[in-house]
């Protein structure tokens, strides 16, 4: 019996290089959970060892939170994190965090109820399948905690950040708090803001970002009613906190608080900061370049292409992730009052080029899709997003590539079964044609050892019995053409 497939054709390769643009080969949406059980609100993603997607979610009702983990085509019964009693304060703007390292995950969250309770961590060292109890991380007993959130530091250490006011309920500031054993405990606190201007905009999440000796915070500020997007970075690994910086410089002059924050990534010596403002009119997305060498340094401020449909669309929420020369970003679209997910795709390292292209994610047209999260990592990109049509979180791989023209040439019906494989699989649809190269890959982009035999009717393909289940990709190429099908390994 012959099972779907996943078939990727990349025409005419010799035109890449002169006429090639980069996108995004989409593999079908999956669905995390029922949402009518397990609730949507506010997803976040993280990747585990050999990428394999964690995804976490709120429910509206009651207060639980719940990840759930990618087995093969589709994902486990969500495991819920809280204990029996206890409820998180989320939102569609703000909640709890997830990151990992490894299969080392942490997810933070802040406990009810908001003006008494605290922060607190879980952890799992296998993969999500099982999580610790609660942890408390923050360190703050003399007014108020909110609005966490974390990374993994490059030792696999947490670090987390929080909004904090004082007894009286004023001074907003953000704090960060850092673990040295992988979160079974966390550090004091350090004051973060102290030395930048205004107060913390108090309803706007910030966010941590870790990378070698640079951790740098980002947050919404509140100057005299002046929101732009702020940073301070710390250079001895969250010990000081010594540079701060406007990221935006929009001026933002607004009374009452937006509910929108900052993301951003560390890439060498470079970060990339994205938020969501109406500085410049509407809301729109826009991209800051910060040199962190020697300190904050604004390089750069882009706005991304609007839609061209109307005065009542928006950008929004926007997130963003990257390593070595590639960058990507998603956000929230409206246009024509159709709420969109789209992703832009820098491949040279270069924001401008970040603000030049974009596309749609959600493969629904139709009704609004939100709140969304990305994580890019060895050439694919992840994206999980609120579906309000279903009312689930839907999940989407793609592969990032030059695309040029895509029509139906020789391999367009290359055919693979069974698929999941077990151990060996057969290649159809190649009668006639002359092929170069043959080779499977694992999902890091690794050669994969196999037996290649050809016959009449194809290719017999034989794994080796100690490759670990998983997905798969087989590259066939022709002298013109390619075609990539991705397989899944039980």
């Amino acid at each position: 019996m012959k099972i779907g497939f996943r078939l990727i054709i990349l025409s005419a390769l010799a035109a890449f290089t002169a006429n090639a643009q980069q996108g995004v080969v989409w593999e079908p949406e999956i669905s995390v959970a029922d949402g009518a059980i397990y609730g949507n609100i506010r997803p976040r993603l993280a990747l585990s060892a050999g990428d394999n997607p964690v995804v976490l979610f709120g429910k509206s009702t009651g207060g639980q939170i719940f990840t759930a983990r990618l087995n093969g085509a589709s994902f486990d019964t969500p495991v819920a994190l809280l204990p029996a009693g206890e409820t998180s304060y989320h939102a569609s703007w703000t909640g709890p965090d997830i990151a990992a390292h490894g299969n080392t995950i942490v997810v933070v969250y802040k406990a009810e109820p908001y003006a008494t309770s605290n922060v607190y961590t879980v952890r799992s060292t296998d993969g999500g399948v099982t999580f610790s109890d609660t942890i408390r991380a923050d360190s703050h007993d003399a007014g108020q905690t909110w609005m966490p959130a974390l990374t993994m530091d490059d030792n696999g250490n947490p670090v987390v950040t929080y909004m904090t006011f004082d007894a009286a309920g004023a001074e907003e500031g953000i704090a960060v708090v850092k673990s040295l054993d992988g979160g079974l405990s966390y550090q004091a606190q350090v004051n973060a803001t102290t030395g930048a201007p205004g107060v913390a905009c108090d309803c706007c999440s910030p966010e941590v970002l870790s990378s070698g000796a640079y951790q740098m915070v980002l947050y919404r500020n509140n100057e005299s009613n002046i929101r732009d997007g702020h940073a301070v970075l710390s250079e001895d690994g969250g010990d000081t906190f010594t540079s701060t910086a406007n990221m935006d410089n929009l001026n933002w002059d607004l009374m009452s608080c937006p509910s929108t924050g900052v993301h951003g990534t560390i890439i060498g010596d470079s970060a990339y900061v994205v938020s969501g403002s109406k500085g410049g009119g509407p809301y729109r997305v826009y991209v800051s370049s910060v040199s962190l060498s020697g300190g904050l340094n604004v390089e750069s401020v882009l706005m991304m292409d609007p839609s061209m449909s109307g005065a009542g669309d928006t950008q929004n929420y926007p997130r963003i992730s990257g390593k070595n020369d590639t960058i990507v970003m998603v956000w929230e679209e409206r246009e024509s009052f159709n709420l969109d997910i789209k992703i832009a795709i820098a491949t040279d390292g270069l924001a401008e080029s970040l603000v030049s292209f974009k596309s749609r994610v959600n493969a629904n047209p139709i009704g609004t899709q939100a709140k969304p999260d990305v994580v890019y990592s060895n050439g694919f990109v992840h994206v999980v997003y609120q579906d309000y049509p279903t009312g689930n979180v839907i999940y989407r791989k793609g592969m990032i590539t030059d695309i040029a023209d895509i029509e139906e040439h020789e391999l367009s019906h290359v055919t693979v079964s069974p698929n999941p494989v077990k151990e060996s699989f057969m290649v159809s649809g190649i009668e006639g044609v002359d092929l170069r190269a043959v080779n499977l890959t694992n999902a890091l982009g690794e050669s994969i050892r196999c037996k290649y035999q050809r016959i009449d009717a194809g290719i017999a393909v034989n794994l080796e019995e100690s490759e670990p289940a998983g997905v798969y990709f087989l590259t066939i190429e022709s002298a013109e053409n390619r075609a990539v099908i991705r397989l899944v390994k039980e």
